[in-house]
This record gives C-alpha cells, sequence and structure tokens, in this order.
C-alpha cells in the first residue's frame, strides 16, 4: 500500500535554537500519542508534531510504542546493516526505502531535530545482510528508529523482554541501544516492558555509563505500584538519570503516561490523563540529572477523569504478609524471606474516607501477566475497597473526594539486601524504587517525602518518610526488583494467620 504525505517544509533544515555541547542543558519533547489503526493519519500527525517540536526548540523528540504502523499490513524494514550503512538518509534517496521512513527522515531533517520514533520492523532473511538470522525466515520485530537532525538513521533497538506480542520475535543478539548527538548527550533507548528487567533497563546506564534514557511505551498501569508515570519517575530517581519517556494513550486498554524526568529532582513535566487525548510535553532538562531550575512540573488532572482509565491490580497481593491498618497511631515489623520492615503510621480517616489500608511486604515472584515471572521485594502501604488483602490493588469505580485517607505519621524503615553487581553483564541483580501514588494517579513530589539510604555490608536500611500529611495515597513504599528469581514460578498465597 502507498501512502501520499504532506510535506510542510522544504529540505533546506530551518534554522531553530539548538543547544550545543557547552550548554548545560538540552531540550527535550515527549508525545503522549492517542493510539489510532490509521496509519497515513498516524504519519500525518507525526509530521506535524515534529513541526511543533522543533518550533518549541526541542533537540529531540519521541514518540510511543506501537502508534506509527500498527496492524499486520503495515511493517517497515529497517535495512541497519545494509542499505542505511551507506545511504543512511532515507530523505536523499526515497526511492531505496519504505515511504515512512523517508516521510520520518525527511520531517527530521526538515526540522533539524533527533527524532525517536517505534516501529513493526520487518526483516527478509532471505536477503538481509549483516543480520542475525537463525533462520531463512521473515521476522517481525518491535524496534526503536532514531534519525539525526540530517534525517539519517543512526540507532536501531529492537525490544528483548515482549509482553506477549506473539507475531513478533524478540532481539536475536542483546544489542543495547545507543547514540550520541551533537550537543554532547549520549543517550540510551529501550521500549515498555523492558523496564521490568536487568537487560537493558539496567544494564543500558550502568554498562554504557550514560545519564539520558529515552524510552518508548505503551504501558498498562497497574495498581499499586507499577502505574506509568509513577515508575517512570521510580526509574529516574533510583538510577539517577534523565528519563525521557513517551506513552500511548489508549485509555479504555489501559494506556496513558508520559513524562520526562531528572533524577531525584523528580517530574520535569508529566502527564497522566484519563481521556483520550494526544499532547506535546516540552521542557529543558540538565545534562547533570537533578540539577535543575525552572520547570512546568506534572499536569495535575481531575481525578474523577481518571475513573475512565483501565488499571489493572498487582496479581502478587495475596502473597505479601500484611496487616490491616486502623485509624490512629499504630507501629509494628512485618518480614517475609530475608526483608524486614518496621512501620510507623498515624492514619486519619474521615467519615468520608471509604478505603482501608494495609502495610504489606514479600520478598519472592509474582507473575506479569502470564506473560512472565520476576523476583519482587516489596515494603509498603496500600488502598484497599474492603478489610481483605483481596480487595487490594483495586480503586472503587467512581472517585469520591477525599475518599481517601491521609497519614499525619507515615514511616518505613526496610531492611533489605544490598544489590551486589553481575559483572558479566556489568549490571545490578537486584534495584529498589521508592513509589507513591495519588488520587491524580502521579506520584508525590519529591519535597514531599524524604528517603534516607545506609548500606551495611550486605544490607541496605531505606528510611522513606512522608512529610506532606494533606496528601491522600493509594500507596507509598519501596519496590524492589530482584533479577535473579527471575522465571520462578509465582510466590503462593500468603496462609498464615493474619494480624
Amino acid at each position: 500500500m502507498r501512502f501520499t504525505f504532506l510535506i510542510l517544509t522544504s529540505l533546506i533544515p530551518l534554522s531553530l535554537q539548538k543547544s550545543t555541547p557547552e550548554d548545560l542543558s538540552y531540550v527535550a519533547a515527549v508525545v503522549e500519542y492517542e493510539f489510532s489503526w490509521d496509519v497515513p493519519t498516524n504519519v500525518q500527525n507525526y509530521l506535524t508534531l515534529i513541526r511543533d517540536a522543533a518550533a518549541k526548540d526541542a533537540d529531540v523528540v519521541v514518540f510511543p510504542e506501537l502508534c506509527l504502523n500498527p496492524g499486520q499490513d503495515h511493517y517497515v524494514p529497517i535495512p541497519f546493516n545494509g542499505l542505511l550503512k551507506d545511504d543512511p538518509i532515507p530523505a536523499i534517496r526515497p526511492y531505496l526505502y519504505h515511504e515512512i521512513l523517508v516521510a520520518i527522515s525527511s520531517a527530521a531533517r526538515e526540522n533539524a531535530i533527533y527524532v525517536i520514533v517505534n516501529i513493526q520492523e520487518t526483516m527478509n532473511c532471505e536477503d538481509a545482510p549483516g543480520e542475525e538470522c537463525p533462520e531463512k525466515k521473515t521476522y517481525i520485530f518491535n524496534a526503536n528508529i532514531v534519525f539525526d537532525r540530517q534525517g539519517a538513521v543512526i540507532s536501531r533497538y529492537r525490544k528483548m523482554n515482549l509482553f506477549g506480542e506473539y507475531t513478533r520475535t524478540p532481539a536475536l543478539k542483546p544489542d543495547l541501544g545507543e547514540f550520541s548527538t551533537d550537543f554532547g548527550v549520549r543517550f540510551g533507548h529501550f521500549i515498555c516492558f523492558d523496564l521490568m528487567f536487568q537487560v537493558p533497563a539496567v544494564q543500558t546506564p550502568q554498562k554504557l555509563n550514560v545519564t539520558d534514557i529515552i524510552y518508548t511505551g505503551m504501558w498498562v498501569s497497574e495498581l499499586p505500584y507499577l502505574t506509568a508515570v509513577q515508575i517512570q519517575e521510580a526509574y529516574a530517581y533510583s538510577m539517577n538519570v534523565n528519563f525521557i519517556a513517551s506513552g500511548a494513550n489508549n485509555v479504555t486498554e489501559g494506556g496513558a503516561g508520559s513524562g520526562i524526568y531528572s533524577g531525584k529532582a523528580g517530574a520535569l513535566i508529566s502527564f497522566m490523563p484519563g481521556l483520550p487525548t494526544t499532547r506535546l510535553l516540552v521542557t529543558r532538562v540538565p545534562k547533570v540529572p537533578g540539577q535543575v531550575q525552572s520547570y512546568p512540573g506534572p499536569i495535575y488532572n481531575d481525578p474523577s477523569d481518571l475513573d475512565n482509565l483501565l488499571i489493572n491490580g498487582d496479581p502478587s497481593m495475596a502473597a505479601h504478609t500484611s496487616r490491616l491498618l486502623v485509624p490512629g497511631y499504630q507501629s509494628f515489623t512485618l518480614t517475609s524471606g530475608d526483608i524486614m520492615c518496621s512501620f510507623d503510621i498515624k492514619l486519619t480517616q474521615t467519615d468520608k474516607t471509604l478505603y482501608k489500608y494495609r502495610a504489606g511486604v514479600l520478598s519472592g515472584v509474582r507473575t506479569y501477566d502470564g506473560k512472565a515471572s520476576g523476583g519482587i521485594k516489596v515494603c509498603a502501604v496500600f488502598a484497599c475497597t474492603g478489610d481483605g488483602i483481596d480487595s487490594c490493588s483495586k480503586r472503587f469505580p467512581k472517585y469520591t473526594a477525599e475518599s481517601l485517607a491521609t497519614f499525619e505519621e507515615l514511616t518505613i524503615a526496610a531492611n533489605l539486601t544490598t544489590p551486589k553487581r553481575n559483572e558479566d553483564l556489568q549490571a545490578d541483580n537486584i534495584v529498589y524504587y521508592p513509589i507513591s501514588l495519588q488520587p491524580s494517579i502521579l506520584p508525590l513530589e519529591p519535597k514531599d517525602y524524604s528517603l534516607n539510604i545506609n548500606q551495611i555490608g550486605d544490607r541496605t536500611f531505606y528510611n522513606y518518610k512522608l512529610l506532606n500529611g494533606n496528601v491522600e495515597l493509594y500507596s507509598f513504599g519501596i519496590f524492589g526488583r530482584m533479577f535473579e528469581r527471575d522465571d520462578e514460578v509465582p510466590s503462593p498465597p500468603w496462609t498464615e494467620m493474619e494480624n
């Protein structure tokens, strides 16, 4: 099928303000893009958004996962180790390449901007010079493609950790995504469910020694630890990186959430909509993560809008050792396996409060919707719609004001296993993320909590404290990924008598 795309400007690059190697920051843009099966319209929308990002002086613009050419009729060949080695700019040699590559290359070149898109890539191993080809057949990949300011394809990354995606093949080689820019920043990049795994999410910043990560996602949010912006911001905090995250918007299927984050400074800008929308987010990013000055910050939506967003529940809740909280002050310790967590809590409820709360801990294994399993270490407080653990990680169908409780005091002291470096992978075997969640389905801002970390040998002590007693919370705690237990059988439900 051939498409006709409207090219908005000439082939002469626009003279816009560009960041330089000497600058202390650069300008990044991400797109929260409303999913559509209409590929020609998607391409035209991308071209407009690239122009809009460039008009705001963005040096780089990122689009989400699987939104450009969805479906099985629009696969695009990316001859990264073949034709693109000698002719890397599809805009200059349009007769050599698929029209989608030509259109995006032309837009990147015309607007003098780095563009990262996610594409369903096809590779016919009957004719694939320089490629890994275990069999002489056609493969389909979920791939990120990076274009530089001249429209040249400079990087390709194939998703390693598929979430189902039964028509696609995981990357045939564990090659990390990376590229360098003319403004002195080297980026790593990966895709959606990859965020949950040691390779590439931990390996990319630690092995490549990069502090700027680009992420394309179609994330399906999950209470209480893994809603989209919540885990994006937590990743940036724990890895101390700038995280440039673009999310697909498909709220009835659980897709929403984009943002740009800078280390422990939190969200420079973030967006978690409950309604179908496309939105361009642009902000200046410091080259040293966390060294921020002024920035837009989170975009808060009416919590009632989030009723429309499908949010799944963590299937491991029943495996947590847990305790039902009561109004007023309580102090206690819970253990699971090799972790021990102490809780100091003063819970405030009113006659409008609908949710109950539990404290829970788990050192075990969870399933990801049957697609994979992974080791986790958790110490957290989370909301429930009833007294039982089976009601946790759920919301009431309609949000009502003041239905969630507040905490005059909430401190979690977690005694956890110290991460160790896997020298073969050059990546840590455990990562701990500070997580929190408000009615807006956004995490707390850094000013609202403190986190102190103290390592003593093979134990690390996390003191996570709520500083703002006026915020309502769905969850607050430490969520850890323990990669050495990946692929094990998920932990069974907790069978001891609950307190």
